[in-house]
């Protein structure tokens, strides 16, 4: 994506402010009415801000939607995979057990956040397959989260079923995703905690050795 001189990086605070304001409203538009249904004008109204101010930090409303993509991937990596705690144990029941907590703590927080973003990440899914840079954006970031999959299941590889923990921490993400969408987008009759259980029991016979 070509990006004329105009948009540019603020510094200082009442800039980095501006901008999060612009974010934000974009957020939430793109949330209450769809992104094709959203255009500049409004984002900048619903932030406040005159639409020449707008387009003083972005050349158009995509390019607010992939920061928001951005953040979107970074807050899982944050508020998931970075604040999980490593132990280090020769035991490897107590491995089994440690490993088996994460998984929990993992599969929870990630359906919190798309309990909190739903509609946006909906919004996510039908952009990527409309648009090819916006796709290469979704898999650049993507790529982030997996990487960090890959920094846990290392530091557990002794009590793994997989040598292949790159592709294993492929699989783990994508069969997350599509357990949180069925849960949250899905058309089922079983409740979310049977099916919460089930995933989780799931990924610990895949990647576990059993103590």
């Amino acid at each position: 994506m070509a990006k004329s001189l105009k948009a540019r990086i603020p510094v200082q605070q009442r800039g980095i402010e501006t901008k999060e304001k612009i974010i934000n409203a974009a957020m939430t538009l793109f949330t209450e009415k769809g992104y094709h249904k959203t255009n500049a004008m409004e984002i900048a109204a619903r932030a406040d801000i005159a639409t020449g101010t707008f387009y003083s930090y972005f050349n158009n409303k995509k390019e607010v939607f992939i920061e928001i993509i951005i953040r979107v991937f970074k807050g899982i990596a944050e508020n998931v995979l970075l604040k999980i705690e490593f132990k280090t144990h020769k035991n490897q029941a107590a491995n089994y057990n440690e490993l088996r907590d994460i998984l929990h703590f993992v599969v929870t927080n990630i359906l919190q956040a798309y309990r909190i973003n739903n509609r946006l990440f909906k919004e996510i899914l039908a952009m990527v397959l409309l648009d090819n840079e916006i796709e290469k954006i979704r898999i650049k970031e993507e790529k982030k989260v997996i990487n960090l999959i890959v920094l846990v299941l290392q530091t557990y590889k002794n009590s793994l079923r997989t040598a292949d923990i790159e592709a294993a921490a492929v699989i783990l993400l994508k069969f997350m995703e599509e357990m949180v969408h069925l849960i949250k987008f899905g058309s089922t009759d079983i409740k979310e905690k049977r099916l919460l259980k089930e995933i989780e029991d799931l990924m610990c016979r895949y990647l576990l050795i059993e103590n």
